[in-house]
């Protein structure tokens, strides 16, 4: 009996250091730049272990995780691919008036078959364009000719985890947020305040081309076009 009890101490002491390795854990702090603080908690919840924890601070921007060292080193790997800087976007818009009228003081504007066709108007004519260059995030605003201004808020569009099975991924799609088409020069009387003519928001994918037509009815003669091109979307 004697010779055992060396062997069944050195047994229980290697249990004890295996479990004390087991529970050590590591405390990190993370400063979010870019990306919504909400966003990125809800993804480490899915790392963390039972022993795992984390704390949020949205108006510092900070997010602490205590847990293992790799499951930490995860965590950090998950934070580097959700808080990017934020892409590049390039948006070229067209403001076109269409009429049944054909006008003597302006160049009549060449345009696809398909536009005819979408807006049944025969004859078209440039108002104004502008090209938009800028990181996804922040609001743009521009005028379109004399009369007319456009502004919105350009954001990226990422797939969701909350969206239903089978659902197509919205691959590098941009999100123009609150676009808003605006006639700056009104008639006197009414207070100098812009009139807006259009309250929308638009997805749209790189080298594709979105039409959104304005007009006081469906068979109305006269009404507005507003083509949007959109370019590649890139980090800085």
């Amino acid at each position: 009996m004697q010779r055992l009890r060396p062997l069944f101490f050195v047994l229980v002491v290697l249990t004890v250091m295996s479990v004390a390795a087991a529970s050590e854990t590591v405390v990190h702090v993370f400063q979010i730049r870019y990306a919504s603080v909400d966003k990125v908690s809800a993804a480490i919840q899915v790392l963390l272990s039972e022993q795992g924890s984390l704390t949020v601070q949205p108006r510092q921007g900070r997010i602490t995780v205590q847990d293992s060292p790799e499951i930490v080193d995860q965590v950090a790997d998950l934070i580097a691919e959700i808080d990017a800087a934020p892409g590049a976007y390039r948006i070229q818009m067209e403001l076109l008036e269409g009429t049944s009228k054909r006008l003597e003081t302006a160049e009549e504007t060449k345009v696809d078959h398909s536009l005819k066709e979408m807006f049944k108007f025969p004859h078209f004519y440039t108002l104004g364009t502008a090209t938009f260059e800028g990181n996804l995030g922040t609001p743009s605003s521009a005028h379109l000719g004399s009369e007319y201004r456009v502004s919105f808020l350009a954001e990226a569009t990422g797939y969701s985890q909350s969206s239903p099975w089978g659902s197509p991924d919205p691959g590098a799609r941009i999100h123009l947020r609150w676009l808003t088409l605006e006639k700056v020069r009104v008639a006197q009387g009414s207070g100098g305040k812009p009139s807006e003519l259009l309250r929308t928001s638009v997805f749209i994918a790189p080298d594709q081309t979105a039409f959104i037509g304005a007009g006081s009815s469906e068979d109305s003669t006269e009404g507005l076009v507003l083509i949007i091109r959109a370019g590649e979307v890139g980090g800085n």
